[in-house]
């Protein structure tokens, strides 16, 4: 074989090897809505170990109450493979959903708990989403879950309750084991509000929550508290001042360090992106300041691909309207690049995920693309938090609905809304309505006769959380749902 053929071969096979490699390694991008006529949306996202993705949160598109808990399943592509909804007649909803080894756990609240009003909820399923069981944890009063983790011998819920601690809430966390027994619980903060919003599970099997808690002034603080495995808390610290500052996930860095992200009014009078870093022992290493001249609030943060981190959650640049968003920092925190995903109608992100490829898939709400008014929207980006095209695809989820009568529904838009906003109720009763809001404890805020479904409701100025709605016919037929405030 002479120089000038060997060349050539050489040349030949490192064309074959290069697209070998591009099939192989390609990133798959996607933008994708899936849910019903009603309003829908996805709080959790991760990827699966086949490569697609498993997506949960909450539907008024199907089951059997005003709300349930939906998990869906898809391939790589994003095309449909399957969903569940699981609930009653009252309101369930999905906050995360992982995958396990034969199946998957769903984390969430019902308002039907055993213990009493609402409860934080477990349910384990098979590979294709069937129910194994269910277990209610919490107290007489209501107990939300916001977050799970998984360890090897169980699982832990982080969330809030008003039955244990104080009346103004306190941070909850339920430690069971592999059948969804409980093991221990956990209560934490003072006499005034505080709330676990996310957690992660640390290299010792123990645990660092993310929350918020109020304070004397009127302000709100953002905290990070470590437990061990069993429980026992070792250190707490508290990142806030003046100012409105809340944390909403957590993650730790392979170092060991604590990674967090939530919102913060300390450099600015809009609502900015609060990220911070703390060691091992919880002393604060730094901060970070990410916004602009508009509202925004990180959601959840984790590890990217590159020794830095990703986060998604919201920005409010575009019109003034909510838009979900991708955003990668350095190892220090520093902004490198990201990306929003409205284009023009209002979106929301909750739940981020790296994927094998190198890219991220993001998921939250999003409203005028789906079916309905409010969709699930899923994102998969490359590593630079970019789509082939802007394209977004509706999928028409034929789930079916499994009510065991009629099931009274209503849906809020919008939803979340913001403090002093209007409200529309839009519900398959038909004919006047009394409309009640509630807060947590029960007390009602506000109490109104609508003349017609859809008659505007003003929502007064509120603190941010969540509040029940109650929607009356004449003849005594009932819809209840949740309304979140912030």
């Amino acid at each position: 074989m002479n120089g000038r053929t060997s060349l050539a071969l050489r040349l030949a096979l490192l064309g074959f090897y290069a697209t070998c490699y591009s099939s192989l390694f390609a990133q798959v991008t996607w933008r994708r809505t899936y849910g019903g006529f009603g309003s829908d949306d996805a709080q959790s996202v991760r990827q699966t170990t086949d490569g697609g993705y498993i997506i949960s949160g909450s539907t008024g598109s199907f089951g059997g109450g005003s709300a349930d808990a939906y998990v869906v399943r898809v391939d790589e592509f994003g095309d449909h493979l399957w969903s569940r909804t699981y609930g009653a007649l009252g309101v369930e909803v999905s906050v995360a959903c992982r995958e396990l080894t034969d199946g998957f756990i769903i984390a969430g609240s019902t308002s039907l708990g055993t213990n009493g009003s609402y409860d934080m909820m477990l349910i384990r399923t098979d590979e294709l989403g069937n129910t194994l069981w269910e277990k209610n944890y919490g107290t007489a009063d209501w107990d939300l879950c916001r977050a799970i983790g998984v360890l090897p011998d169980g699982f832990v819920l982080g969330g809030i309750s008003y039955g244990a601690g104080s009346p103004a809430g306190s941070a909850y966390v339920v430690r069971t084991d592999l059948d969804g027994d409980t093991l221990w619980t956990k209560v934490l903060g003072g006499s005034l509000r505080t709330e676990c919003s996310g957690l992660t599970v640390t290299d010792d099997q123990g645990l660092v929550l993310a929350g918020v808690q109020a304070t004397a002034s009127g302000y709100d603080d953002g905290f990070l508290t470590k437990l061990n495995a069993g429980g026992g808390e070792e250190w707490t610290t508290v990142l806030g001042s003046d100012s409105t500052d809340y944390l909403s996930s957590v993650v730790q860095t392979t170092g060991g360090d604590l990674i967090a992200c939530g919102g913060t009014r300390r450099q600015s009078t809009t609502l900015q992106i609060y990220v911070a870093k703390v060691f091992a022992d919880g002393a604060l290493d730094w901060e970070r300041y990410i916004g602009s001249g508009a509202d925004a609030g990180g959601t959840e943060i984790r590890l990217d691909h590159n020794g830095g981190f990703v986060f998604t959650g919201y920005n409010s640049l575009n019109s003034g309207t909510r838009d979900m968003i991708l955003t990668v920092t350095d190892g220090g925190g520093w902004f490198q690049f990201g990306n929003n995903y409205g284009d023009g109608e209002p979106a929301d992100g909750y739940s981020i995920d790296p994927t094998f490829d190198g890219g991220f898939v993001v998921a939250g709400w999003c409203e005028n693309y789906g079916p309905g008014l409010r969709a699930m929207y899923v994102v998969k980006t490359d590593g630079n938090g970019q789509t082939a095209d802007l394209t977004i695809e509706p999928f028409l989820d034929p789930v079916g609905v499994n009510e065991p009568g009629i099931a009274r529904t209503a849906q809020l838009f919008p939803n979340p809304i913001e403090p002093g906003g209007t409200l529309t109720v839009r519900t398959s009763m038909t004919g006047p309505l009394q409309f009640m809001l509630s807060d947590l404890q029960g007390r009602i805020v506000v109490q109104q006769f609508l003349a017609y479904p859809g008659q505007p409701v003003q929502i007064p100025v509120l603190a941010n959380g969540i509040y029940d709605v109650a929607v009356i016919s004449t003849g005594g037929d009932k819809a209840s749902t949740l309304l979140f405030v912030k």
